[in-house]
Order: C-alpha cells, then structure tokens, then sequence
C-alpha cells in the first residue's frame, strides 16, 4: 500500500478537483490511498496515519503550516528566473540568451542587438519587465532602488529580445508532474500601438510595451503542439515541483520556441483557482475541459505514486 497526500490552498485550487481525483483513484486502485490535507493545517489530525506507509506528498503551493514527515515531497517553489534558465539550459530546454546584471556589466549591441530586456529574477505578473538599448545597461546597488523593488529579493537579468510579432503574444502552458492540462495563447489587446519590426521601438514612438499578459489581453485555448512539446521538457527539468505555468514565446522570424519561464512557485491550477475561473468567464473559456485535466492529473498521480512514494 502506498499513500498519496494531496495538499490544499484555498482559492488556489478548488478543494473540489481533489476530491474528485482521489475518488477516480480509489475506484481504479487498491493500492493506493489518497489523503486530503490543508497547507495550513499545522496539526493535521491524519499526519499519523497517512505517514504510516511509503508516501508522496504533492502540494503545488509552498507550505505555510503543514509539515511532511518522510517520504517522497513534492512541492512548488519560488527559484529565480536564473535559476530556472540554468536548470533547463542543462537539459537542452530553450531560453532566451541571458545574462545577469552585476558590476561591470557591458552589452555589446553588436551582438545582442540595439535593445535587450531588462527584468528582475523574481517578479510577478509582467511588473518591473522593460526593453532598454543594450548599451545603456549597467548595475545599480539594491539601494539605488526603491524599498518595494524586486531587486532586494533577486537580482537584475537582462536577455535577448524575442520578438513574436506586431503584439506581443506568448503562450500559457500548465504541466502537472510533467502532463499538459491546459494550454492558452494569449495576446496583447490590439488597443496598443503596434510594433511593426523587430527594431523600431523609436520609430513607433512612446506606449510600446513587450508584457502580452495585461487584463486587457485576449485569452483562447490552444493545442499548439511545439509549445506544449517545450513547456513539458520544462516540467522534465524541474521534476521536482508538482505544477508548472510556463510562459512560451515563439519568435517571429524563426518559429522557434522559448520558455521565458515556468513560474514553479505553483500558482497555476488555473482550471479551478480564482484567478483561473475569472479569465475563464471574462474570455469564455472551458479549460477543465480542455484536454480533461482532472482525468489527467489521477492518471499521472496513480503512475508517480507507484513510482516515487518512499
């Protein structure tokens, strides 16, 4: 016997989809058990129990009070963008060509091109994201920079430019344990002016933003194949996190595919999340039913268990 704990965070996943995965598992297994525990719950009344037999616990957040006690845990994680970029260039994934901004930093706009982009390795939803001429590039101490900035978590990175388009657009790829189960490309609201070439962010003129994930963005389902084949190569770098929502982009000139990162902190049960269920409702999406990702999640979970429960 082998036992499973899945761990829950309030509107981050609906408690619902869990309930739902441990009854199909039930029904098709006898030799796995499935325990439900909050990420809150510090003393949790079944620990004795669902620790008494080889175990994986799976929580797609970071726990708050909740504690393992032994065997196989996985677990989201915040890892710096750099760090993302490190693990997956080791397993041959494409990223962007990057580099940190430390002291002494000189780009060459020879090789990088006349723009780079500048953003910080730990940052959220697009914020502190910005295109700047690859020459005018240099470090700045933490303290140069406001209490509130990113930059005292995480260092600056700057990277290549991809360009997808007059709109910025990228794809939004969820894995779990390394299975797609829902896929979105979303775009820039065509409201914005256009970019209309690679370079000609001046002749454009002031409003150019590269963020493509704004509220006023377009959201539609896609199976785009080579981005879900690249988002799940992710997932095989970084297997030790439950729950990925990678960010892919396809460059324009190329069609070649690159992560700009996996967001492995685990904020991506966007099936039933609250954040999830709003841009489902306002882009009229059905994404639990896209590619069945309950149905996926208790088959990926049946397999890891027999596998990695110790």
């Amino acid at each position: 016997m082998r036992h499973l704990i899945l761990v829950h965070q309030k509107t981050k996943q609906d408690i619902q989809d869990y309930r739902e995965i441990a009854r199909r598992i039930h029904q098709r297994t006898d030799d796995i058990r499935v325990f439900i525990a909050g990420t809150k719950d510090a003393d949790w009344a079944e620990a004795e129990e669902a620790y008494s037999a080889p175990s994986m616990t799976v929580a797609p957040m970071p726990f708050k009070h909740f504690r393992p006690r032994g065997g196989t845990v996985l677990v989201g994680n915040e890892y710096p963008k750099g760090y993302q970029y490190e693990r997956m260039e080791a397993e041959g994934v494409p990223v962007p060509e990057w580099v940190r901004v430390k002291p002494g930093i000189k780009l060459d706009p020879d090789y990088w091109g006349p723009y780079v982009v500048v953003k910080p390795e730990l940052g959220r939803k697009g914020s502190e994201i910005f295109i700047t001429r690859t020459h005018r590039v240099r470090y700045k101490p933490p303290e140069k920079f406001a209490p509130d900035h990113p930059i005292h978590k995480a260092p600056l990175m700057a990277q290549r430019f991809i360009y997808t388009g007059k709109w910025p657009h990228h794809f939004r790829i969820v894995t779990f344990l390394g299975k797609c189960i829902l896929a979105w490309h979303i775009e820039q609201s065509h409201d914005y002016p256009p970019l209309e070439d690679k370079w000609e962010f001046d002749q454009a003129g002031g409003g150019i933003s590269i963020v493509s994930n704004k509220r006023s963005s377009s959201y539609v389902e896609t199976n785009d194949a080579g981005a879900i084949a690249v988002a799940e190569a992710a997932h095989r770098a970084l297997s030790e996190v439950p729950l990925l929502g990678s960010d892919i982009v396809r460059e324009a000139e190329t069609g070649n595919y690159y992560v700009l990162e996996c967001n492995p902190r685990g904020d991506a049960w966007l099936i039933s999340s609250h954040i999830g269920r709003d841009i489902q409702r306002i882009h009229g999406l059905d994404s639990p039913n896209q590619f069945g990702a309950v149905e996926i999640a208790t088959n990926v979970l049946i397999e890891e268990t027999r596998r990695r429960a110790t």
